[in-house]
This record gives C-alpha cells, sequence and structure tokens, in this order.
C-alpha cells in the first residue's frame, strides 16, 4: 500500500517496545514498523526503563532501522511538583501521575531538539498521557494525532472497585482524557466504544485504530474431533484488579459447573504472571495456571476453545481478539463495539447459565469449524494490514489536509 504523498512523522512512544511479551508493546512496535512501510519517514523518541539494557534496545531497533532517540524514564515524577507546584493550579490535569513524567525539561528539551532538527510534519503521540507535549507541537504549527491504547479514567475505577479511593485516583485521569479531546487534531481510539466516548468529550476528529499486532495473529486452520477439548484463558498477569475479578468469576463459577455437566469433556489452561495463590484452590489436573507462555502462537494452535469474559476492564482486550484471529471459537460477554455477530462469528455470554449453553454447543466439531471460520473471517475485515494500514494513512491525511 503506497500513501499519497511521503510525510516526516515523529512518534513519542511512553517506553521502547522491547521486549513485546504483550499487546501494547506489539501495537507500538507494528505502528512503527508500519509507518515505515507506508513510505513516511520516521523517527522515534522512547523511553526506557531500568528492566530495559539501552545497548540491547539501541542494537534491536538499528537493526529494525528504528531511528530512535532513547531517553530514561523519569522516576518519581511526582517531585516536579515540588519545583513547580502551581502546576495543578494551572491544570489539575497535571495531577495525574503518567501525564506528569512528561512534564520533564529535559524530555521537554529533547522533544523540541528534535522538531527543530527534524521539522516533522505530523507529531503521532502514543498513550493519552501525552497530551501535554500536544501544546508544544502546536507552537511550531504541527498537527498532532493521539492514539489511545485505553480509557485510562474508566480503568483506574476498575481496577479499584469504584470506591472512592478509586473516584479520587481517577479525576485527574478524566481530566487528561478531556485534555486528549480538546488538544489533539486527531485521536485514534481503540475501539467503536471508546472513540464515542472521545466524541463525547468534544474531540475535533476521531477514528478507530484497532491493536496493530492482531494484523500478525491472523491465521485459518480447521478444527477436528478430540475426546478432550483444551480451553485457553488469556490474560498477561494479574497485577490489574480487573483481571483478579474475571479469572475469579472463571473459576469459581464457570470452570465447576462445565465440569459437572460436562465431566471430562474440557481441559482449562490459565496463562497469565502472577497467579493469585488465593485462586490456587481452584486448580486440579483439568484446570492448570500456565502462568507466561515464551511463543503464544505455537501455544494458541493446540486450543480448540478461549473463554474470555470481559466483564471489567477497557480499551480493546486482547484476550478477546486474538483467538477470534487465530481461527479459535471464542466465548466473551461484549466486544468493545467491534461488530462481531453472535452466535455467527463470536458466542456472547452474559450468565453462567449461557457458559454451559455456549459450552455445549461447542462439544461439536461441526459448531466450532462454523464459528472459528466466521471470526476469522469478520477479524480479517478488520484488522488486516492493510485495512490498518489505511486507517493510519487516512488519519494522517486528514490533519495534514488544509
Amino acid at each position: 500500500m503506497e500513501t499519497t504523498k511521503k510525510q516526516r512523522i515523529l512518534i513519542l512512544t511512553p517506553w521502547a517496545p522491547y521486549p513485546m511479551p504483550g499487546a501494547c508493546q506489539q501495537d507500538r512496535f507494528w505502528g512503527m514498523k508500519f509507518m515505515q512501510q507506508l513510505g513516511h519517514e520516521v523517527k522515534v523518541i522512547g523511553r526506557y526503563h531500568d528492566f530495559q539494557d539501552k545497548i540491547e534496545l539501541q542494537t534491536v531497533f538499528d537493526r529494525e532501522g528504528v531511528d530512535m532517540m532513547l531517553i530514561p524514564h523519569m522516576k518519581d515524577a511526582w517531585k516536579l511538583l515540588l519545583k513547580k507546584p502551581w502546576l495543578p493550579f494551572l491544570n489539575p490535569g497535571w495531577l495525574d501521575g503518567a501525564a506528569l513524567e512528561f512534564a520533564d525539561p529535559e524530555y521537554i528539551k529533547a522533544v523540541k531538539r528534535m522538531i527543530e532538527e527534524f521539522k516533522p510534519d505530523v507529531a503521532w503521540l502514543e498513550y493519552c498521557s501525552h497530551w501535554p507535549m500536544a501544546d508544544i507541537f502546536h507552537s511550531y504549527g504541527i498537527p498532532v494525532i493521539l492514539k489511545s491504547s485505553n480509557n485510562e479514567a474508566a480503568q483506574c475505577m476498575d481496577d479499584h472497585d469504584r470506591s472512592i479511593v478509586s473516584v479520587l485516583k481517577a479525576m485527574p485521569k478524566y481530566i487528561s482524557e478531556w485534555m486528549v479531546a480538546k488538544k489533539s487534531d486527531m485521536v485514534l481510539a481503540v475501539s467503536p466504544n471508546e472513540e464515542r466516548w472521545y466524541k463525547k468529550l468534544g474531540a475535533k476528529k476521531t477514528m478507530t485504530l484497532p491493536l496493530r499486532g492482531l494484523s500478525r495473529c491472523l491465521v485459518e486452520r480447521a478444527h477436528h474431533d478430540k475426546d478432550v477439548l483444551d480451553v485457553v484463558y488469556l490474560t498477561s498477569n494479574y497485577n490489574m484488579g480487573h483481571n483478579r475479578v474475571i479469572v475469579e468469576f472463571v473459576l469459581r463459577d464457570v470452570i465447576p459447573l462445565i465440569q459437572k455437566t460436562m465431566p471430562g469433556k474440557y481441559r482449562f489452561h490459565i496463562t497469565g504472571r502472577k497467579f493469585p495463590k488465593e485462586f490456587e484452590k481452584y486448580l486440579g489436573s483439568d484446570v492448570v495456571s500456565v502462568g507466561f507462555v515464551p511463543d503464544i502462537s505455537v501455544f494458541l494452535s493446540t486450543m480448540d476453545i478461549a473463554l474470555s469474559p470481559w466483564i471489567t476492564g477497557q480499551g480493546m482486550q486482547q484476550k478477546v481478539f486474538e483467538p477470534l484471529c487465530r481461527s479459535i471459537p471464542t466465548v466473551t460477554t461484549k466486544t468493545g463495539g467491534y461488530p462481531f455477530e453472535n452466535d455467527k462469528e463470536i458466542l456472547l455470554c452474559a450468565t453462567v447459565e449461557e457458559y454451559i449453553a455456549a459450552f455445549r454447543k461447542l462439544m461439536s466439531t461441526d459448531e466450532r469449524n462454523r464459528l472459528s471460520h466466521g471470526g476469522y473471517q469478520k477479524a480479517k475485515s478488520l484488522f488486516s494490514e492493510d485495512v490498518l494500514k489505511k486507517i493510519m494513512t487516512d488519519a494522517i491525511t486528514q490533519v495534514t489536509t488544509r
């Protein structure tokens, strides 16, 4: 796919996406690669953390042809408030710690230096926490595209059970989200539901850009008869509250009833780092915690069904969409506004009884093949490389056309 005009694109990414164990790293990495493949001249400014080796990072991105300036992650960003205590009075959004990092004078100097040397046509900012950078780019007459990965305000509420504490923590993040809508020339939401949220906040222009790493997951395959079917529950880790809520629901309410009504028919594999000790009582010979899976593509090629409830949590949950891309029949709760049709491309369940009915249906190999084919075809129409590159091209065209 060719773009109509080559642009100079400066990408700001909150931390260099390598290694790539999770959806957000894969999303940002392939975003850089797609931008290059579209013919644009690309430079990147990325933070790096203590757990990342700067030399290794530089070697990896040099090998990939990504021109990246690496800047250390700022520890204790809150200390900036001691030096600039007036910031929250000017804009309460500065109380959002994720955004406060970008008030770092050294980071701002690096961005300005890159702007003056590179003279970008477009600023592409990954993550909503980059909203403070928008004014800097606008002062140089450069349009800003802000790529969201998550509704951080709602996520904060979900992770803290919507308590008074969660409300207090979420308030600055709601202001941050409003600043994203106000200051960006284009907001790229990660799901149709999130796009509607930004429109309500008053965003000038919006589009939906799905997780770009999903384009690398598209694999069509057939399912065959098996005596015991393998079911995967996907997650990255259990640090976040909503992940613990969901896995407890699966282990306590759903799996025991499936085992009771369809004994010996299913074997469950629970992924994710730091499996909670309090949930180990639910494990057994047919319910195992497999932890972090290094080669997820090989692992998923052995799975017959994905059990992926989406009860809480924001963004675009890869645990729902990656199995669909890999032709795995998927049982979930919702789709974030993506147009997957129930009982044709996916199975949507709101109650435990509906989950049991779904698993009764999936005992049939014909049903698994019917749903896997439908899900794969819809996923391909939404998440293929060509589709994602077109969205990126359209976004750039819209902000550069006067």
